[in-house]
């Protein structure tokens, strides 16, 4: 190295070390909520710093800020043994919330509330002074973080591993997106760091931050997380570290695990510690003498935690769910003898009003159309805090539901969020109910009209999920400027026809400006009409724009030649959604033959099993040689189980001839042999409708033909032949899948995966030769379960469905390592 490179190296190394403090500073301003540059001022900086260890690689230390920028796709995620087990804390149960015949005033409830807490710390403060031998226990309260808890390894004061809880005793190692997460030091600050040092915390989404981030992917057409803690674990789950670091990841600190060269005396230093090796920490903890001050926060309220007009969850960033109780002194943790999964010196309470209802009044019932002109009513609500937001409205689903639970304007309403996310009224408190509160009339409240046309309605049924309901529907279906709206958002949508930019206040404009009554009205637009389109009012206009208008006029153009089961599903035909508009456009060339389809006519008249639907649809497997394939390895996968149930039907039936049975014995034995006859006659039968999905039922049939056979299907059509639209189902290139293991196995997704979204799920599954459905069947061969999976999980159990995870799907699939993290949804 010459003289004039060493002298340049040195004002790089300076210039490096700047740029690496000011990166830090800058990453704890942005965890603590007050950032001090703009997001463009903090990427100069990082780029700056890239720049310098391109050109000087020795200054890129492991502890260098560029080790959360540079990192490659992983192809899976190794799995780890913790060091020392990271246990669960066993929990006082709240009671549970009254029933509507209980219906106590809510003095006497909380008090109820408060006494069976105060029981249950009492009984666990005694049983740990017999337990110890000690007069009294000092504690530590801290708040319960409700986000995805996390293990990091710093050695030497380096963050060296990074791991989920997993089961416990073995979690995944997520090193590389622990980088990402700018809360989390690469360094500690100690000068003399020790070994090793396990700490132990959680990883959140900010509740503000968490908003943002759903808005974003409201507006991008997805579906959005349901709550921050689902958002957070799909987010560290993810293989491609780069699209952790585009997610707003935080995380705080609370426990130390495995640890060499340093010793902690109490779990309060434990906390004051962490804070000094600049980790972020619980801003609120206190320090409890003895129970009967544990208790005294109880009784008196002195904490502000159980004050709501001061809540705590108010005064944190993130979600808590309850209050984690520890005993303060270390060395009397080993004393305590653990629970079967759980450690013996630490217990967390749900305070009742964090994890049940909250009440408030009911102001009104109004009135929403939908874009099939249902009509919806929503309870309009005194505003309450519940689970972390503010909620104002919540749904009312349908007038019988409102008779139901006798919900009356006026009254005093208890309300929750369903999923944690979606209000709800689960209740009324009738003790509160106003005198003179009528029954609620949709009929009487709307005047007998529709509220955004005028028009008729009529009370028809409808679908609700897997079952059907009674609802009011206005007629007016074409011009009702409420369903034409509604239609034109549908028809726009990113998993529809993928028009950009005609959600919410644009398609409204459209309608009231009478640019547009139906969707198809798009393609008679012109580029300047959209850019002069007043989105404000007369006295405050506010235009659309050249370059809006641009990109409207050219997501047309593409939507011309898109794939029928785009097309079917922008549509918005009743009864038909994503996955059934996919599975109708396999069984069919175009709309026209959608329209005079045989097929659907048998369905929906004579139902499956029957000799014309069986003729019928031989004779498009004939047709569609890609269709056929699958087919054709759908029956074999079926012709082999068919052949394993005989094989096992035969050996029962040996031992039911040959041995020397006991009565028990043999009852047993017939009922496994019946069992298994079933098993062979349901495939047998599913032989006879080999290929065809069972999103094509009765239901969607009938829809189907009713649609095309009436005079607004009839117009659209034609409207289409007009604008030289003819959307076909083109070639899925599927030949190549009848080989694969799935090729032929029907699945059902439900809760939500830890890095794929429904839609790759479902192409990746039908690229390999499955078929997806909505809701499990006996038919059903795999259930594929991520976070939150409701009641489909339990019956996929019940009828011996084999459930998988996203990995273990991954695995069979054998795309694990191959997929394109590029190809991954961004939000940012």
């Amino acid at each position: 190295m010459t003289f004039d490179q060493a002298k340049t190296f040195d004002q790089a190394k300076i210039r490096h070390a700047e740029l690496a403090d000011a990166i830090r500073r800058h990453d704890r301003a942005y965890d603590e909520g007050h950032p001090l540059i703009s997001d463009y001022e903090y990427d100069l900086l990082e780029r700056e710093l890239l720049d310098l260890e391109a050109e000087f690689p020795k200054l890129a230390t492991a502890d260098s800020p560029s080790k959360r920028l540079r990192s490659e796709p992983l192809a899976k995620f190794e799995r780890r043994d913790h060091l020392v087990p990271m246990l669960s804390l066993d929990k006082i149960q709240a009671a549970d919330h009254p029933t509507k015949d209980e219906e106590p005033d809510d003095d006497k409830r909380q008090r109820q509330q408060d006494q069976n807490t105060l029981e249950e710390l009492k009984r666990f403060d005694a049983t740990l002074k017999k337990q110890l031998g000690l007069a009294s226990i000092e504690y530590v309260m801290e708040p319960k973080v409700d986000g995805v808890s996390i293990s990091v390894h710093y050695r030497r004061g380096k963050l060296a591993l990074g791991m989920t809880r997993g089961d416990g005793k073995a979690g995944d190692d997520i090193t590389a997106n622990v980088r990402k997460i700018r809360a989390i030091p690469l360094e500690l600050k100690l000068t003399s760091p020790p070994p090793l040092v396990e700490v132990r915390g959680e990883v959140y989404i900010s509740l503000k931050d968490f908003e943002a981030l759903n808005s974003r992917i409201e507006a991008s057409g997805e579906q959005p997380f349901p709550n921050a803690r689902n958002a957070t674990a799909g987010t560290l789950k993810q293989l491609d570290p780069r699209l952790v670091a585009q997610r707003p990841l935080s995380a705080v600190f609370y426990a130390v695990g495995a640890h060499e060269g340093i010793e902690f005396e109490t779990q309060a230093q434990v906390l004051e510690s962490l804070k000094e090796f600049g980790l972020p920490t619980q801003p609120v903890w206190w320090v409890c003498s003895g129970m009967d001050e544990v208790l005294k926060c109880y009784q008196d309220k002195v904490v502000a935690h159980y004050d709501e007009k001061n809540d705590l969850r108010t005064r944190v960033p993130y979600d808590i769910d309850g209050i984690v109780l520890k005993v303060n002194r270390i060395a009397d943790w080993t004393r305590i003898p653990p629970k079967a999964k759980a450690p013996g010196y630490a217990i967390v309470h749900k305070p009742i009003p964090w994890i049940t209802p909250a009440e408030t009044v009911l102001k009104a019932i109004t009135v929403q159309v939908g874009r099939t002109g249902v009509l919806t009513p929503v309870a309009e609500l005194e505003p309450v805090f519940v689970q972390g937001s503010t909620i104002s409205r919540a749904t009312l689903h349908n007038e019988d539901e409102i008779r139901r639970k006798d919900i009356r304007v006026g009254d005093t309403v208890v309300i929750r969020k369903a999923g944690m996310v979606i209000p709800e009224v689960v209740e009324v408190v009738k003790s509160k109910r106003p005198r003179g509160a009528k029954a609620f009339d949709l009929a009487q409240t709307v005047g007998g009209k529709c509220p955004a046309c005028g028009g008729p309605i009529a009370k028809e049924k409808v679908s609700a999920g897997d079952k059907e309901e009674v609802a009011w529907r206005c007629q007016n279906i074409a011009g009702c400027p409420a369903q034409q709206t509604r239609r034109l958002e549908y028809f726009a949508r990113r998993n529809a026809l993928d028009i950009e930019s005609l959600g919410g206040i644009v398609a409204e404009k459209l309608v009231e400006r009478g640019l547009v009554k139906e969707p198809l009205d798009l393609f008679d637009l012109t580029t300047d009409q959209l850019a002069k389109l007043n989105l404000g009012t007369e006295d405050e206009p506010r235009v659309f724009g050249e370059k809006n208008a641009v990109k409207v006029i050219e997501a047309l153009e593409r939507a011309r030649d898109l794939p029928l089961h785009r097309w079917i599903h922008a549509l918005a035909i009743p009864e038909v959604g994503e996955q059934t508009a996919y599975e109708i456009a396999r069984w069919h060339r175009d709309l026209d033959d959608v329209a005079g389809s045989r097929l659907l006519k048998i369905i929906a008249e004579e139902g499956k099993n029957t000799l014309a639907l069986k003729e019928e649809i031989d004779l498009r497997l004939a047709q569609n040689a890609s269709l056929k394939a699958e087919a054709e390895a759908q029956k074999q996968s079926i012709e082999k189980e068919i052949a394993v149930h005989h094989n096992e039907l035969r050996e029962v039936v040996e031992r039911l001839d040959k041995a020397a049975l006991t009565a028990e014995e043999a009852r047993r034995l017939r009922k496994v042999r019946d069992g298994i006859k079933n098993k062979i006659k349901t495939r047998e039968n599913k032989l006879l409708t080999v290929g065809l999905s069972e999103e094509i039922g009765p239901v969607v049939a009938t829809s189907l033909t009713r649609f095309f056979a009436s005079s607004n299907g009839k117009k659209v059509l034609h409207r289409l032949r007009q604008l030289s639209i003819h959307p076909t189902e083109t070639s899925s290139s599927r030949l190549h899948a009848v080989a694969h293991p799935l090729a032929g196995k029907t699945f059902v997704l439900t809760g939500t995966l830890p890095t794929l979204s429904r839609d790759e799920a479902s192409k990746l599954i039908r690229q390999a030769g499955g078929n997806v459905t909505g809701s499990v069947s006996k038919n059903t061969n795999y259930l594929l379960a991520g976070e939150s999976p409701g009641s489909k999980l339990e019956e996929a159990k019940g009828m011996g469905v084999k459930t998988l995870t996203e990995q273990e799907f991954l695995e069979i699939l054998g795309s694990a390592s191959k997929r394109d993290p590029k190809k991954q949804k961004e939000f940012f």
